[in-house]
């Protein structure tokens, strides 16, 4: 449970209920909420992983058609997968771009943090 408020009063019942149901609803929502987390953290890590491969093209001064030729990716392809704001993109695709601009991507394993409460 959470840190306590000290107050200068005691709650009334209507509040204590009030809360107990405030309580009971996060509790039910948890699950979902953390679950949604996880799916973000990914989306934000390939979003950075796609921004960061885009820059690095730009850099150098590199067009679609340049990666294009480079990589083997149809240049609509790489289009949508600088600019989808939900990109799926397979690995085999990530390691081809990255090679076409003088990158690697490496792949690291770690546990995930706990986000359980203490």
């Amino acid at each position: 449970m959470g840190k306590r408020i000290t107050r200068d009063r005691r709650l009334t019942e209507a509040e204590k209920a009030r809360y107990g149901k405030i309580r009971e609803q996060i509790a039910e929502e948890l699950p979902e909420i953390r679950q949604r987390a996880k799916v973000a953290r990914r989306r934000i890590l390939l979003k950075q992983l796609l921004k960061a491969l885009k820059e690095e093209r730009q850099r150098q001064g590199m067009s679609l058609g340049d990666l294009k030729q480079r990589s083997g990716i149809d240049r609509g392809s790489l289009s949508k997968l600088e600019n989808d704001p939900d990109p799926n993109v397979t690995v085999n695709t990530l390691l081809k771009y990255a090679e076409a601009v003088g990158k690697t991507i490496t792949v690291q394993l770690e546990d995930i943090p706990s986000v359980e409460p203490s």
